[in-house]
C-alpha cells in the first residue's frame, strides 16, 4: 500500500534527474570554460552590441558587464539556458502532478490508497521542488569546479544565490501548472499556458526599461524578481525571494483546494 506519494516520485524519478543533472551540469561547465578565452568575451561583446537596444535588453541584465565572469555568465547561462533547465523540470512534473495521473488514467488507483487529494497535490509538488533542486545544485557544483580548474574569479555564494533564484522561479510557473492541472485535467494545457506566463513575463522584464508602457507592469513579471536585480552581481534579494516564494505557495494552496473539490468522475 502507498504511504508516501513524494518518496515514490523521487524513486521513480531519480535516473532521469540524474541524466539530467548530469548534462546541464556538463553544459553549464563548458559555457563558464569558455570564459577566459578573450576571443569569447570579444565576440559576445561584438554581437550584443549590434543588436538593436530591444533586442541587446533581452540578453544583458542593467548594468551588466559582459567582461566579467558574473556577466559574461548572466548572458550566456543565467538569461536563457539555466531558467529552461530547470522549467523543463518543473514544469512537466507539475503539470503531470494530476492532471498526468488523469490523462494515464492511474487517478482511481492512487487514490484508492489512504491518502487525502490535497496531500497528493502537496507530496507531488515538494518532490518537483526537491528534484529540480537537485538540478540547481548540480549545476552549482559543476560550475565551482571549473571556475577552480580554470582559475576564473567568480564567487561561488553568488552563483548560489542566483541558482536560488532559478529554483524560485521555477518553482513559481510550476506552481502555476499545478493549479491548472489541478482545474483542468489537461496536462498539455497547463504546461502551454504556464509556458506563456514565463515568456511573457520574460518580455516584459527585458522590455520595461525601453518601454514606459511596460514599466508599471515589470513587478509582476516572474523573471524580473528572477534576475531583474542581478543575484549573480548582487546577492540573493530577500525581498524578491518572498515574492516568488509566497506567489508559489498561493498557487500550490490553490491547486490542493481546487483538486479537492473536482469532480473526477464528471
Amino acid at each position: 500500500m502507498l504511504r508516501s506519494v513524494f518518496a515514490k516520485v523521487l524513486h521513480d524519478q531519480w535516473r532521469v534527474l540524474a541524466l539530467w543533472t548530469a548534462l546541464s551540469a556538463l553544459l553549464a561547465g563548458f559555457y563558464l570554460s569558455l570564459y577566459p578565452s578573450i576571443g569569447a568575451v570579444e565576440e559576445t561583446r561584438k554581437m550584443l552590441e549590434s543588436m538593436p537596444p530591444a533586442l541587446r535588453a533581452m540578453f544583458v541584465t542593467e548594468g551588466s558587464d559582459i567582461s566579467t565572469p558574473a556577466g559574461y555568465l548572466n548572458v550566456e547561462l543565467f538569461t536563457f539556458v539555466v531558467p529552461l533547465l530547470v522549467l523543463a523540470i518543473t514544469l512537466t512534473g507539475a503539470a503531470g502532478a494530476t492532471a498526468g495521473e488523469e490523462e494515464r488514467g492511474t487517478m482511481e488507483l492512487l487514490l484508492a490508497n489512504p491518502i487525502p487529494r490535497w496531500r497528493v497535490v502537496l507530496e507531488k509538488f515538494a518532490a518537483v521542488g526537491v528534484l529540480s533542486g537537485a538540478l540547481c545544485v548540480g549545476i552549482w557544483i559543476a560550475l565551482g569546479i571549473t571556475a577552480g580548474l580554470s582559475a576564473i574569479d567568480i564567487r561561488l555564494d553568488r552563483v548560489a544565490a542566483a541558482m536560488a533564484s532559478a529554483w524560485l522561479l521555477g518553482m513559481v510557473v510550476g506552481a502555476a501548472a499545478l493549479a491548472l492541472g489541478a482545474v483542468t485535467g489537461n496536462r498539455m494545457l497547463s504546461i502551454g499556458v504556464a509556458l506563456g506566463i514565463a515568456v511573457a513575463g520574460f518580455f516584459v522584464n527585458a522590455l520595461a526599461p525601453l518601454a514606459e508602457l511596460l514599466r508599471p507592469w515589470r513587478s509582476f513579471s516572474p523573471h524580473y524578481h528572477y534576475l531583474g536585480y542581478d543575484p549573480l552581481g548582487n546577492g540573493l534579494d530577500l525581498g524578491h525571494a518572498a515574492v516568488l516564494a509566497g506567489a508559489t505557495l498561493v498557487l500550490v494552496a490553490v491547486a490542493a483546494v481546487a483538486f479537492e473539490r473536482r469532480d473526477l468522475h464528471a
